[in-house]
């Protein structure tokens, strides 16, 4: 080495090494404050999607807004066979929960008089307005003798909420019967008594506060409460056979989710890293390799996680996950420079040899990966960003850091090296004339291309995650029990204005009232059961006045201990504006930009819903799980549409780097390393969905990775050291990528088969498509000992 080179790859060593222990920081003051907490919603899967026509949201972003604000929320189911026992065990039980950071306000609907309170105090001065269903049904007909003696029952009942400002306001007590309805409505009943066991239960309703997911303080809020859960279980005094707490909540699914994914992260990790430790040691009996090795895969993962947390707000576990797989790419650039004859030539030297090689496998790389960085999710564009800055660090510091470390040589009588030179010795046996190669890229490419086109698929949301069934029995158990929770299917109305939007919602309440008595769906709660539209306010307040004032006014004033006066017609309506939603904060679940939602419970037949509202044009049923689907369906198209570009940049460097046939033969190796392992995936059950082919762009990466060292190791005479390196990249990416298929995550799974039978594939066929020169073999042979 010159003494010019010398400085030279000293100073841009040490700057370098500054750069990394910089990114180093940064990624753990991010990750260690919650700056980029860790998050395990299947939600954030999704990308954010662009409004449609006008500033309507899709239903994709109205899924994600419900779904959203459901997630504030968590619901615990309390059991006991006597009701004064549950009574006692919930309200001890909701105080320990209140007094959890993280938690808002906590609700006891079956106790509480709070919320009465205030929907009584906002919808008093509208009461001329307001009928219960039933209410309206008996004026209609033209019965108001029970309404009117409701209201006299009302006012000696010895526990009515009634007061001269109340009996002015709403002298035949009509508002109690519409807030009954609304109640009832909600679904936030208070306590029900089970007909086959005759246990009481009662729910305990929990927002959360807006903050918690994103402070990554989830996790311990959760604890907290698993543990207030145990504490009430364990107390002797609430043992009965009745006795028993379930919960539900999207924060529980979320929390499980990531603690399993992080126990991957682990796992893999530790694994891998010690299969790596183990192969380098074993090959050079040296600490120094591994010291290369580990400088390299280290850099990797810093850089990656740093460039990860610098740029998205959280990171999703499953981009953890994956990211600790790129120990099986990031070593490869490594191992090619540490395989190479420690023959007295300078490191300079050592480095120019592989340093076109490594440059066009980078480049291949990145190409493949920025096309998953435009992905419409953020857990791919996280993946992305992760591999890509990874790659170029791991890539930097084989050209700045490998250098400085003394070479060592490959000890060729060590096992692995033995193991290699034996499969080698097979392989190199494959020997096809360059037109048969050229044919079987040929075919491999229109195979791939069929393949893509007819393999069966499916992207169905609930083969994503790694569920829990614990959780999802506690979750049905409350659906069945309380008409709480569970899927949230709804109904979405669309119309310009608030009016229009009310009206419509009305009109889907009469469409629905056949299937809720029939148990069809469970229940059915909208915007405007909470705020009539003005039509109908005008239409109750004439009920009023000519069913109720007109014949039952004086009789009742001769009862009343206070006078009032006959309706205002010119009276303030209730409306949907900012006031009520300042009052009602329930009204942002049943709202959504200029869509109105109808929230709908125990739906059993959802073809039967979707018939009965389809005269109404502006309302359409919205199954959140088959939106989420056609979405990925969507994205699924996209991929594949991203990984044919993909092909043609590579076939395009290929041809231009080695010629029309010698490039045709190099892309046919990614591309049949895609299509054995497409077709591996398939025989083993292993789902085809858009994961399974966004791993594909991993697949395509590496094995053009692989056939490129092939290719360049004719141009620099080092077939055998490149071919070795190529196995020992082998171990290392199975290592990483195969132990992926051992996640718990199914759609981490899926990408570790399919990665493990790619790579493999790609193996085999870089020696089928790019056959070694024998001449370079001999000259590299006389290097070994």
């Amino acid at each position: 080495m010159t003494e010019r080179g010398g400085i030279g790859t000293g100073i841009g060593a040490g700057f370098w090494g500054m750069i990394l222990l910089i990114m180093a920081g940064l990624g753990l003051w991010q990750i260690t404050s919650g700056k980029s907490p860790i998050d395990g919603d299947v939600l954030s899967l999704i990308g954010m999607e662009q409004s449609g026509d006008g500033g309507q949201k899709s239903d994709i972003e109205t899924v994600r807004d419900l779904l959203a604000q459901d997630a504030n929320q968590a619901i615990v189911m309390l059991s006991h066979d006597q009701q004064d026992m549950l009574e006692t065990m919930t309200r001890q039980l909701a105080s320990d929960i209140a007094n959890i950071p993280g938690t808002k306000s906590v609700s006891l609907p079956g106790y509480d008089t709070g919320n009465l309170a205030r929907f009584s105090d906002f919808y008093l001065p509208h009461a001329q307005s307001l009928l219960s269903d039933r209410d309206r049904a008996l004026l209609r007909d033209g019965n108001g003798e029970p309404v009117f003696q409701n209201a006299v029952k009302t006012l000696y009942a010895p526990a009515a909420l009634i007061s001269a400002k109340s009996l002015r306001a709403d002298p035949f007590s009509l508002l109690p019967g519409f807030l009954s309805d609304l109640g009832r409505k909600f679904g936030h009943t208070g306590i029900i008594q089970s007909a086959a066991s005759d246990a009481f239960h009662t729910p305990i309703i929990i927002t959360l506060s807006p903050d918690l997911r994103h402070t990554g303080k989830d996790s311990a809020w959760v604890d907290a409460i698993n543990a207030a859960i145990a504490n009430a279980q364990s107390n002797p005094a609430n043992q009965s056979d009745g006795f028993g707490i379930a919960k539900t909540g999207q924060i529980f699914f979320a929390v499980a989710e990531a603690t399993a994914a992080k126990s991957d992260v682990q796992r893999i990790a530790i694994i891998a890293t010690l299969g790596v430790f183990v192969m380098v040691l074993s090959v050079f009996f040296s600490p120094l390799p591994l010291i290369g090795a580990l400088m390299t895969v280290g850099s990797g993962l810093i850089v990656g996680i740093a460039a990860v947390t610098l740029i998205f707000d959280s990171i999703h576990a499953i981009a953890l996950v994956f990211g600790a797989s790129l120990i099986g790419i990031s070593v490869d650039y490594a191992l090619h420079y540490l395989v190479l004859p420690a023959d007295g030539s300078s490191p300079k030297s050592r480095i120019k040899t592989i340093r076109a090689g490594l440059s066009l496998g980078l480049l291949t790389s990145v190409l493949g990966f920025s096309v998953l960085a435009v992905s419409p999710t953020i857990l791919l564009a996280q993946i992305a960003v992760y591999s890509i800055a990874g790659l170029i660090a791991a890539y930097l510091t084989v050209l700045f850091l490998l250098p400085l470390l003394p070479a060592r040589a490959v000890q060729r009588r060590s096992f692995i090296p033995w193991i290699y030179q034996h499969l080698d010795g097979v392989l190199r046996h494959v020997q096809l004339p360059q037109m048969v190669r050229v044919i079987c890229a040929a075919c491999i490419l229109i195979g791939f291309g069929l393949c893509m086109a007819f393999i069966p698929t499916d992207d169905d949301i609930r083969h994503l995650g790694r569920g829990n069934d614990t959780l999802t029995q506690q979750a049905r158990l409350i659906g069945e029990t309380m008409g709480m929770g569970g899927n949230p299917i709804f109904i979405r109305i669309d119309a310009p204005d608030n009016e229009a939007r009310l009206q419509t919602g009305e009109a889907v309440q009469d469409a629905l009232a056949p299937l809720i008595e029939t148990g069809i769906v469970g229940s059915a709660f909208g915007l405007s059961d909470m705020i009539p539209s003005i039509k109908r306010q005008d239409e109750n307040r004439a009920l009023i006045r000519d069913q109720l004032y007109a014949p039952y006014a004086e009789k009742l004033r001769a009862l009343l201990p206070v006078p009032f006066d006959a309706p205002d017609p010119k009276a303030p309506y209730v409306l949907a504006d900012a006031n009520a939603f300042d009052h009602l904060p329930e009204l942002a679940n049943l709202h959504d930009g200029t869509t109105d939602i109808i929230r709908l419970t125990a739906v059993t037949d959802a073809d039967a819903v979707a018939r009965a509202i389809a005269p109404i044009n502006t309302a359409r049923l919205v199954n959140p799980r088959a939106t989420i689907t056609a979405q990925f369906a969507d994205y699924r198209g996209w991929a594949m549409a991203g990984l044919a570009i993909a092909l043609l940049f590579a076939g395009v460097l290929a041809i231009v780097r080695y010629g029309v046939v010698a490039g045709i033969c190099v892309l046919g190796t990614p591309a049949g390393a895609m299509l054995m392992a497409l077709f591996g995936a398939a025989v083993m059950g292993v789902t085809i969905n858009f994961f399974t082919i966004m791993a594909l762009f991993l697949v395509f990466a590496i094995g053009a990775d692989y056939v490129i060292f092939f290719s360049e190791s004719q141009k620099h005479g080092q077939q055998d050291e490149t071919r070795l390196a190529v196995f020992l990249s082998l171990i290392s990416s199975i290592l990483a990528f195969g132990l992926l298929a051992s996640s718990s995550v199914p759609v981490v799974s899926a990408i570790g088969t399919v990665m493990a039978i790619g790579l493999l594939s790609a193996w085999v066929l870089s020696y089928v498509m790019c056959p070694s020169s024998s001449n370079a073999d001999t000259i590299v042979d006389a290097h070994a000992p």
